[in-house]
């Protein structure tokens, strides 16, 4: 079941749609269950409304799911200058998106500060962070690696594909290194071999990926870092992860 509201996002001023995939009989009992907040929100279930008409069908994976789970969508503005500020935690070197002021940091306070709470008193939400993850590709992939090193004490597992580390990379690994983690803490993190233009590139990406991946488990994170063979940068591919992803985070 999948319900939906609008809600004032401050950062940006405007509204957005909030998607909420309930457990099947979530309205026959009284249990309360874990949360995972997911970027893009308008991708996250129908192809209808998804971005390119091709959604990642959450709703499809959990209603057979072993694991009862709430999942929130969060929708993500329509605008390219817009979603890239508001989807960046950092202010960017004038080379890399014409120096960018990334508001990221803004847009997590909001999810954390004014979301999270409609959320947790709308639902029967477990609300404290051993119950709480986030996750997203791309951009929202970006976000959520930030969102769990930067607010580890409210996010314990994070869903991270295909994050474009090299927009931000010394910022993102001074973010990593610098963050207090718990040793509880779990991180998918994985890139599709086809993102890359050519080897190098696809060398340096790795690389990339598998030093956070090694920061964070330095810290006693959990860490899945994933190369995904054949895999692009799409919604087709970032799906198929679902099930390795949802078990690594939840029932391992």
């Amino acid at each position: 079941m999948i319900e939906r509201f609008r809600m004032n996002f401050a950062p940006g001023m405007d509204e957005r749609v909030i998607s909420v995939c309930l457990p099947k009989g979530y309205h026959e009992n009284a249990a309360a269950y874990p949360v995972m907040y997911m970027f893009d929100g308008q991708n996250a279930f129908e192809e209808e409304i998804a971005n390119y008409g091709n959604s990642w069908r959450l709703h499809e994976f959990t209603e057979n799911w072993e694991k009862d789970i709430i999942i929130v969508g969060v929708e993500s503005s329509q605008e390219s200058d817009r979603h890239l500020a508001e989807y960046c935690p950092y202010h960017l070197a004038p080379r890399m998106w014409e120096g960018l002021r990334g508001r990221g940091r803004s847009t997590m306070e909001w999810i954390i500060g004014t979301l999270k709470q409609e959320i947790d008193s709308r639902y029967r939400t477990l609300g404290d962070r051993l119950c709480t993850g986030v996750m997203g590709a791309g951009l929202g992939g970006l976000m959520s690696l930030y969102a769990v090193t930067a607010f580890n004490d409210v996010f314990s597992k994070a869903v991270c594909l295909s994050v474009p580390t090299g927009v931000c990379y010394p910022q993102l690994l001074r973010q990593v290194r610098e963050s207090r983690i718990d040793p509880d803490t779990r991180v998918y993190l994985a890139i599709g071999e086809n993102e890359a233009r050519d080897k190098k590139m696809l060398a340096h990406m790795v690389c990339s990926n598998l030093t956070i991946a090694n920061t964070l488990m330095d810290k006693h994170a959990r860490v899945y870092p994933f190369l995904q063979q054949g895999g692009r940068h799409c919604e087709e591919d970032w799906r198929a992860q679902t099930e390795a992803f949802m078990h690594f985070l939840w029932l391992e």
